[in-house]
């Protein structure tokens, strides 16, 4: 382990930071990793300390002590349906505004309507339906990762819920503290596990961390988490391919898409007097998302501008809030830029159908949920050729994928479908009805299936891995 001057000031920050560190919160996080580094994956051990020593020397993390936190509210469950499995999904920060949480919602609510015992498990106060909700201990936050917060629940608690809960199999959602607890609780009960692979967290740390070297550390730990289980859901292809490339196994992989409510998204809520509003222009491109520098929005601020130069026909709107916000708002200063901020529900979905094209150059994404609302809304979609969000598409049918994604060539491909209506037009059709095919119903029963085809895999015990 070696310490570089550059990362001297982030290590001071997090010493400093340590002194939010109690007694009781050492000994619960002792709990929770003691028994993991007895884990193997690929034949070796994690070296999860040294990891995590280089983790806290590139990223400013804070921890705070919660006091009088909210109690532990446990709901009573409903019986689920005979012979489906029952499920504990374990989820890091439920409350984070992220397509991640939109798809673990809607997942919540058709299993609700179906009947089916799928419990997300969390620490803190969430707004999903049903959740058991563990009283926080205290919380993480990575600085570079504004409104991140990763709660942390009483280890002893969490544990001794699982274990008298009846659940059949774990499923975990995200690789922080409770996603380690559901790893804990599936290998000391012998239940079967497995996960998604939402974000692509190792490049994430590059692009918020500056520093190239903290990927392959990032590899390596998502490497070993995964590992850990029996299958692992994947929200595209291009996501299991590029998985695989990094040396996970393969025969665990599988793909697990996304679908829309496509009766919320639709090109019926288009509001003319929103439009009119917004400015003059006839043409109306949409991005949203979380605006911070991870979703490569700095490609979409110089080819805006140069498509300015252009035409003057076309405004920008931008949905979303972020750490990366202002900046984008100095950058685009004179521009016909609109910045709505965070808008959801009907706000949201009034939003979609009201503008004409969605640019979205974002890098890292494995799938993008608000591809299939843009579509459903009825906008074709303009995306990059290197992440998973191609495969939310049908290329050159509902949308153009850049390869590429650079300024130049993002400006070149709005401009070609602009300057065509019939392209447009036809687009657009053809975005509503891939929608169509894509709905929320049918993702779920993929999802479901996924556990279905779990329930009599033989699973290890913490002690046959140890």
């Amino acid at each position: 382990m070696t310490i570089q001057s550059q990362h001297i000031p982030i290590m001071i920050h997090n010493l400093r930071a340590a002194k939010g560190w109690r007694f009781r919160d050492m000994v619960n996080w002792h709990r929770l990793v003691k028994p993991l580094r007895g884990l193997e994956a690929e034949a070796s051990k994690l070296e999860l300390y040294p990891l995590m020593f280089d983790l806290c020397t590139r990223f400013s993390v804070s921890y705070e002590a919660a006091h009088d936190a909210r109690p532990t509210n446990i709901p009573e469950r409903k019986p689920s349906r005979p012979g489906q499995p029952r499920v504990a999904l374990f989820v890091d920060a439920p409350e984070h505004l992220s397509g991640v949480a939109v798809t673990i919602g809607n997942w919540v609510q058709q299993a609700e309507a179906r009947g089916l015992d799928l419990t997300v498990l969390t620490a803190g106060q969430s707004s999903l339906p049903r959740a058991v909700e563990f009283q926080k201990m205290g919380t993480l936050e990575l600085k570079n990762y504004a409104g991140m917060r990763l709660h942390v629940p009483h280890v002893s608690e969490v544990m001794e819920y699982i274990q008298s809960a009846g659940f059949d199999m774990i499923h975990i959602s995200t690789p922080g503290p409770v996603g380690l607890l559901g790893l804990l609780a599936a290998r000391s009960l012998g239940l079967p596990l497995s996960g998604t692979y939402h974000t692509d967290f190792p490049r994430y740390a590059v692009k918020l961390s500056g520093d190239p070297e903290v990927e392959e550390g990032s590899w390596n730990f998502m490497r070993w988490f995964y590992g850990q289980m029996d299958r692992v859901a994947c929200p595209s292809q291009a996501t299991l391919e590029d998985l695989a490339d990094h040396r996970f196994d393969r025969s665990k992989l599988r793909v697990v898409g996304r679908g829309v409510k496509s009766h919320l998204f639709h090109p019926e809520k288009r509001d003319h007097t929103l439009r009119e509003t917004w400015g003059p222009q006839p043409h109306k491109l949409l991005y949203v998302g979380r605006i911070s520098e991870e979703k490569n929005l700095d490609c979409l601020v110089y080819s805006f501008q140069q498509l300015c130069q252009i035409r003057n026909d076309v405004q920008l709107i931008v949905v979303g809030e972020g750490p990366y916000l202002e900046t984008l708002q100095a950058k685009l200063l004179g521009f016909p830029v609109v910045f709505t901020g965070r808008q959801t529900g009907e706000d949201l979905q009034r939003i979609y159908a009201s503008c004409d094209l969605f640019g979205f150059p974002s890098e890292t994404d494995t799938f993008g949920v608000v591809l299939m609302e843009a579509q459903s809304s009825g906008l074709p979609v303009v995306v990059s050729g290197k992440s998973g969000t191609r495969f939310a598409m049908k290329e050159d049918i509902t949308g153009r994928v850049v390869r590429p994604m650079t300024p130049e060539g993002l400006c070149t491909c709005i401009n070609d479908i602009l300057d065509s209506p019939e392209t447009l037009a036809g687009m657009q059709q053809a975005a509503r009805e891939h929608a169509e095919d894509n709905t929320q119903e049918k993702a779920f029963e993929t999802f479901w299936q996924f556990f279905r085809e779990q329930q009599k895999s033989p699973t290890p015990t913490l002690e046959t891995v140890v």
